[in-house]
Order: structure tokens, then C-alpha cells, then sequence
């Protein structure tokens, strides 16, 4: 059964602009037919899921890990400096399956709480959304530049034919991505009236969406989330997870202003960044030098956290 026109919809106005911003483009006219534009960004709005997940995932190993109290996932430490400095899209895959099993064998709850369920079923095998994942994954890497050259216009019907169900499959089990946002906090303001506790006065951007014209907005809160981070938010239980440096807004880098995802480093002050939507690549080195040492910092502390075993007391060797 075809995706409902209203879901369409929703994940194109409601879904983290990281994903909406992508699939919005199967909606455009030039990718409506069956071709190779249109099996592009099927394709390409997959791994867009898979590296949003991933990050997600990613950051959500190292909450845990900062606390200090258990050793990284055995899975993901011993190749985890090699995987990292040039993920792929089997890569951020593999950091979902495998993160998401860690967290659920060290009892912790995330911030997407319907992750799990979205992963794996209640016997603890992959559910049929993580499987489409999987094959989406299969069918792009069935695929050369020279094989595309060559593919037929038929070849490419079947080609979309094949992938389109894959991919509303797994958006589908994507719904509850709907209850969460992502923000950029640009700014804290603290207010100290005498005599009363102080409070923390937010600013920040709402990157949900196809648009990059993110919408405004002002919190006034007892407690202080990190300040320019993308942050995700649950919208009932008001939990929340930093992404920072996995995903980040910059205003002064590459082509445009956009939200760009890590794409790897050759070393933690080098690292890449890919734009969202029409920002292009960018270095690290490309930054003001505050930002770009905070960012090496930030990824070095990633690799130390996941690719060094522990000792129990959760220091590293």
C-alpha cells in the first residue's frame, strides 16, 4: 500500500530537517517519474535516515559512557577510530544495531524511547523496518557509477519500484519522530531577580522540516541546555540529548548556512562536514579557530570514549 498523502505531508513538515529536507525532493516534479533522479534521492533519503539515526545513537552511547560506570560496546571499540573517521552509510548502520543493542543490555532508557521498538522486535531480532533499512543499503551498494551509466530506463522502473515500499516502510515505522524536535540554542540569557533562584532564558532555532528558514523561539527554564549545540527534544517528557559536534549549524561555513552532518576526519582538528541541503562540504580548519579546536577537542574525546577498553572504575588505561 502506497504512503498516505497526509504522512507525506507530516514528515515534510514535522520530521528533523536532516530527513525532510531530502525527501521533500521526491516530491518535486523532475523526480516524480521512475529514473535515475527519483532513485537518487529514494536512496538518498535513506542514508540521510541511517546517518541521522546514527548520530543520534552515537550521542546517546556517550551520555552513558561520560558517567564513567561501564566499558564502550566490545561490537563497536575495537575497529571504532578506523569506522569513525570515514563512516558510510553501513557504517552509521552498523553504529544504530550495535549502540542500540548496548544500551538496551546496560538498561538505559533513550531519548527516543520508541527507538528500540523501531529496531528490533520484542525477541530481540531485527524488525521488518531495520530490514528495509538493511536492504535499501544492499540495493545502493549493488550500484557503480558504471552500472548506472548503463542501466535502461526499465532497469530504473524496477529499480524504484523496488525501493519506494522499502523506504515507506521504514518511514512509516519513523512516525514517532513526529513527537520530538530539533533546536539550535544560540543563546542563554541567565535572569537573577534578588532573591529568587535563577532562570535561563533560551533562544534557539527549531530545525524541523523542509525549510531552512528556521523559526525563532525564546524558553525561559530553571536548568540550561548546552549553548550553541543542536539539541534533540523529546515534546511530552522533556528529555533531550546534545548532538554537537555530530550535527551542527554553522552560519559562516561552506556554500550557505545550513545544518551539516559529520563525514568523517583524517585527524580530530580535520574533520568533514556535508551539508543537509545546499551548504556543500567544509573542513574544520574552514572555522573560526575557537570553534574548530572545540569541535577536534569534542571528536577526540569520542574516540578515546569508544575505542579505549575501561577498567571497572572507568578510567582508561
Amino acid at each position: 500500500m502506497a504512503m498516505k498523502e497526509r504522512y507525506a505531508r507530516e514528515i515534510i513538515n514535522g520530521f528533523p530537517y536532516p530527513i525532510a529536507t531530502v525527501f521533500i525532493r521526491l516530491r518535486t516534479d523532475e523526480c516524480m517519474d521512475p529514473g535515475p533522479l527519483r532513485l537518487k534521492y529514494l536512496l538518498a533519503t535513506g542514508e540521510a535516515i541511517a546517518r541521522f539515526l546514527g548520530v543520534i545513537t552515537l550521542c546517546e552511547c556517550r551520555r552513558v559512557l561520560e558517567q564513567g560506570e561501564v566499558a564502550p560496546p566490545k561490537s563497536l571499540a575495537a575497529n571504532f577510530k578506523a569506522q569513525f573517521s570515514r563512516p558510510s552509510w553501513g557504517i552509521w548502520l552498523q553504529f544504530v544495531r550495535e549502540g542500540s543493542r548496548w544500551l538496551a543490555d546496560n538498561d538505559v532508557t533513550p531519548t527516543i524511547t520508541e527507538l528500540p521498538g523501531f529496531l528490533f522486535t520484542g525477541s530481540g531480532k531485527e524488525s521488518d523496518a531495520a530490514r528495509a533499512m538493511a536492504e535499501l543499503l544492499t540495493v545502493r551498494n549493488g550500484l557503480s557509477h558504471e552500472k548506472l551509466k548503463a542501466l535502461h530506463p526499465g532497469e530504473f522502473r524496477q529499480l524504484c519500484d523496488r525501493v519506494t515500499p522499502l523506504l515507506e516502510e521504514v518511514l512509516e515505522g519513523l512516525d514517532f519522530l513526529l513527537d520530538y524536535e530539533l533546536k539550535f540554542v544560540s543563546a542563554i540569557e541567565v535572569l537573577k531577580p534578588r532573591r529568587r533562584d535563577a532562570a535561563f532564558r533560551h533562544r534557539f532555532k527549531r530545525i524541523i522540516g523542509s525549510s531552512d528558514d528556521f523559526h525563532g523561539d525564546r524558553h525561559t527554564m530553571p536548568a540550561f541546555h548546552d549553548s550553541t549545540a543542536i539539541i534533540l527534544a523529546s515534546l511530552e517528557g522533556g528529555h533531550s540529548l546534545n548532538l554537537d559536534p555530530l550535527l551542527i549549524h554553522e552560519e559562516n561555513a561552506g556554500k550557505a548556512p545550513d545544518i551539516f552532518f559529520y563525514n568523517g576526519m583524517k585527524a580530530s582538528d580535520k574533520a568533514e562536514y556535508a551539508a543537509c541541503k545546499h551548504g556543500g562540504n567544509f573542513t574544520a580548519t574552514d572555522l573560526e579557530p575557537e570553534r574548530a579546536g572545540e569541535i577536534g577537542d569534542e571528536l577526540a574525546a569520542f574516540v578515546a570514549l569508544f575505542g579505549t577498553p575501561q577498567e571497572e572504575n572507568g578510567h582508561d588505561h
